[in-house]
């Protein structure tokens, strides 16, 4: 089974259809900024508790509030971002953070409803609308631009 082919994929592809099918004012009333904003205030709390529950320092960046020093099972990759919650070990670079942080402004924009959001758009970052839109090279998905003595960007190869 791969991982585009799990239920938990099945299901938010279901959902991603539903939502789409119905998109009018269906999803314009999910995602209405009362209702996001309602979403969004939720999993932030439940993403701090989770965070103090496993002992992990929070600290606050800018809007995001980071917890790290967690168990890397209490969270997925080097990190995840539930509302306004980026929950990790130790994955806290600028460039990560800033990538976290649109996925902060994804929550508030869509508040709850981002959970089938994000599985509908798929386990390969490379393809989640998502993971591109946050930047593909700030989370670590691609290399990043080696950069030249004269500062323009050059080619990745050595």
């Amino acid at each position: 089974m791969t991982s585009s082919d799990t239920p938990l994929a099945r299901a938010g592809r279901r959902l991603g259809v539903a939502g789409r099918t119905a998109s009018g004012p269906a999803f314009r009333a999910l995602t209405a900024p009362p209702v996001a904003r309602a979403g969004h205030r939720i999993a932030t709390r439940a993403a701090r508790l989770w965070g103090r529950i496993l002992g992990g320092e929070e600290r606050q960046v800018g809007d995001l509030t980071v917890v790290s020093g967690l168990p890397s099972w209490a969270f997925g990759r080097g990190g995840t971002t539930v509302g306004a919650v980026f929950l990790t070990k130790d994955a806290v670079t600028p460039d990560i953070l800033e990538h976290e942080d649109v996925h902060r402004r994804q929550w508030e924009r869509y508040g709850l409803w981002f959970i089938p959001m994000y599985v509908a758009a798929g386990a390969d970052a490379l393809q989640n609308r998502f993971e591109v839109e946050a930047g593909l090279e700030l989370g670590g998905y691609l290399p990043k631009p080696r950069r030249n003595l004269n500062g323009a960007a050059g080619s990745t190869r050595g």
